[in-house]
């Protein structure tokens, strides 16, 4: 999962989540079953508890800034109980979860502006101002995939694909901002045509398993 914004449709796998939800039985099946799980959530599971919880929240006529275009279950009647556990489930997305841990090594303060939103959109008796719909960011040609360092995106400008075949078949790759690499790791970083050095190789290798 890679972070490209603050709230809860700003990653591609919330989107997916969203896009590929059948119903609102099945919204309120996600929500249950993050309502009893325990333990910390990963970041995937984390992304995918928030788009819940604010499609939860979207269903009682409170929808977030940005709301992708489906699904669309119109105005429903949602119990006392599952909106109570709704925000305990964002509770818990905020202190018990990896997502957490990866927006606190950058600036968090958007994010964590998002959550108490989001809170405040799953309690009917709490003021709500409907918000202005906010475009999501248009991904550029030159996309290579999100930093395994950072989560942030990565650019042909800015990153490289470094890819390893393996013996059995396949082919895996990472994609890491040059200037992540650069401060992790001591020089030579890069040959004269800017591809990676064998310092960097090596690293690299390294931190895909190998």
């Amino acid at each position: 999962m890679g972070i490209w914004a603050a709230g809860s449709f700003g990653n591609d796998t919330a989107l997916d989540f969203a896009d590929e939800l059948k119903d609102f039985a099945a919204l309120r099946e996600t929500l249950v079953k993050f309502g009893k799980s325990t333990g910390e959530l990963d970041a995937d599971d984390a992304a995918v508890a928030l788009a819940a919880c604010d499609l939860l929240a979207a269903a009682i006529g409170r929808p977030p800034a940005d709301l992708p275009d489906g699904p669309d279950f119109g105005t429903q009647e949602v119990s006392e109980d599952l909106l109570d556990s709704a925000k305990a489930i964002v509770q818990r997305v905020r202190e018990k979860s990896e997502l957490a841990e990866l927006w606190s090594e950058e600036d968090d303060t958007e994010w964590l502006a998002e959550l108490e939103n989001l809170l405040l959109r799953l309690t009917p008796s709490a003021p709500n101002k409907a918000p202005a719909r906010k475009e999501q960011p248009e991904i550029p040609d030159d996309f290579l995939g999100h930093c395994y360092l950072c989560s942030g995106p990565v650019t042909e400008r800015d990153g490289i694909n470094f890819e390893y075949t393996m013996q059995g078949g396949g082919t895996l790759s990472i994609h890491p901002h040059r200037s992540c690499i650069e401060k992790l790791i001591s020089g030579p970083h890069w040959n004269d045509d800017g591809s990676p050095s064998e310092n960097t190789r090596k690293r690299l290798m390294k931190d895909m398993g190998f």
